[in-house]
């Protein structure tokens, strides 16, 4: 039986989001704890400063790359891995194409889209063309049929959904082209298909609830 550990962060954080959805699946005990970025260590919060980090009888992880590898590896009787090498190193691939080629450029648009600062039109456009390639690269390795890396679900469909979920909102508040739609007829389905999960439903609820809250709170 393990110790529940305490994830820190925000749902409003897709990085967050990919760590939580892992514990959910996993079936390890956890508790939630609100952590805004930029509180740096030694005080508290994590060596860069940014979320999420997990807090187990371990110790501190930073990185959720690296968490969900810890989790994976500290969970023997359960895994959101395939059985394969192989097949594993393809879900791995998966998501680095996703963070690399389509996340990464893309949350240069996410002061804009999400936090009131200026839009700047001609970064847009260099911030589409590059997730375009990215999509382009993911198209000619993911399946969606009906999960990303084919029948069963990994942590590969963890990261797609909260990634590119994140990366068509900004788009959408920004009223840029749905890149993403474009460069993957299905994806629309597959993201609607994904909230089938108890575990991406309990993470879109709570998402959706925070966005809530601090809407509330600028209004007020």
């Amino acid at each position: 039986m393990h110790e529940p550990a305490r994830l820190f962060g925000t749902p409003l954080s897709n990085y967050y989001n990919k760590v939580k959805i892992a514990l959910i699946e996993l079936e390890r005990p956890f508790t939630e704890v609100l952590h805004l970025p930029g509180e740096q260590w030694p005080d508290k919060g994590s060596p860069s400063g940014k979320i999420p980090f997990l807090e187990t009888a371990d110790g501190f992880i930073y990185e959720s790359q690296a968490i969900v590898e810890y989790l994976e590896d500290t969970t023997p009787d359960h895994s959101c891995y395939p059985s394969s090498a192989t097949e594993k190193a393809r879900c791995r691939e998966l998501t680095q194409t996703i963070e690399l080629y389509i996340e990464l450029p893309a949350r240069r648009l996410y002061p804009a889209a999400f936090w009131g600062r200026p839009f700047q039109q001609n970064l847009a456009d260099e911030v589409l063309q590059e997730v375009s390639h990215g999509l382009r690269i993911l198209g000619r390795r993911a399946l969606f049929s009906p999960w990303i890396g084919g029948n069963n679900f990994t942590h590969a469909d963890a990261a797609s959904w909260t990634h590119l979920t994140t990366v068509s909102n900004a788009l959408r508040a920004l009223k840029q082209p749905d890149v993403l739609s474009e460069g993957i007829p299905n994806l629309r389905d597959y993201l609607k298909h994904a909230l089938t999960r108890p575990s991406i439903e309990r993470a879109d609820n709570d998402l959706r609830q925070a966005w809530h809250n601090r809407n509330q709170k600028t209004t007020s």
